[in-house]
């Protein structure tokens, strides 16, 4: 899959201290917080990036920044450079929401949130990263990926695909932190998925093979930290580490239900 390019400001200039003509300038992002409905948005965010990271799944990606006006941590999701990709946006509203009646559906296939045709189109083109965005939706408890996802669906070349917006997971998955992490002990939540009944069993079957071989240590890694995070605790964090740990346990039967 080609490169995931991000958007920078037009306007740069030398950095004074570069010996190799580096330039100052500006990466366009998406600022986020915390807030009533979901209060470990950043944290939940920035642990499921970690994890999509040393997964090798196409997420866009994002960092953790402050202003220097105000020291409270936030999450910049990095904006993609979407004007050189002729892009199918799922984020939108769907403009043909009808079209799913002209179409032979795959039984128990997601239909709720519309772009029926596009979805089935997605995962054609793409059965490897729709497939591993699928199994780690379920593994971290992320039930908002309709539609959290953008690709190029024109032309027969290999084109891009990526997710974004990881921010209703983890510790998002609900509003509140207790509520939360009851919710991922279960092992029936996850209970839908947009890609589910489409995405592709063989790849599926890797992508959960590529979670249970996941060191432990990795997993305490991203979604850990030396300090409080936004409103997550230390202890917080490291009940999310053991309950991703846990949910490995199930993680098979819950993809052989949902997705398969």
């Amino acid at each position: 899959m080609p490169i995931l390019c991000y958007e920078a400001a037009e306007a740069t200039s030398p950095n004074k201290l570069s010996t190799t003509g580096a330039e100052d300038g500006h990466v366009v992002a998406l600022i986020k917080g915390d807030h009533e409905e979901a209060t470990a948005q950043i944290y939940s965010e920035l642990a499921a990036n970690k994890l999509a990271q040393f997964l090798g799944i196409p997420v866009a990606a994002g960092v953790p920044v402050r202003n220097p006006s105000d020291d409270r941590i936030r999450f910049a999701s990095l904006k993609a450079a979407e004007h050189c990709m002729d892009l199918y946006d799922f984020t939108l509203d769907d403009e043909d929401p009808n079209a799913a009646f002209e179409l032979d559906i795959k039984e128990g296939m997601h239909t709720n949130s519309g772009h029926v045709p596009a979805l089935q189109a997605v995962c054609d083109k793409y059965p490897l990263e729709t497939s591993q965005i699928a199994v780690f939706d379920l593994w971290i408890g992320n039930e908002d990926r309709p539609f959290n996802f953008k690709a190029e669906l024109s032309g027969l070349n290999s084109g891009v695909f990526f997710a974004l917006d990881q921010g209703s997971s983890l510790l998002a998955c609900a509003a509140k932190i207790d509520d939360a992490l009851e919710r991922l002990m279960s092992d029936q939540f996850p209970s839908f998925h947009a890609f589910q009944k489409i995405a592709h069993p063989v790849y599926c079957g890797g992508m959960v093979e590529r979670i249970m071989n996941m060191p432990d240590w990795a997993i305490f890694a991203a979604t850990t930290f030396e300090d409080t995070v936004g409103n997550v605790t230390l202890d917080e964090q490291y009940a999310v580490a053991q309950l991703l740990l846990d949910r490995r346990n199930f993680l098979g039967d819950l993809v052989g239900r949902i997705l398969l």
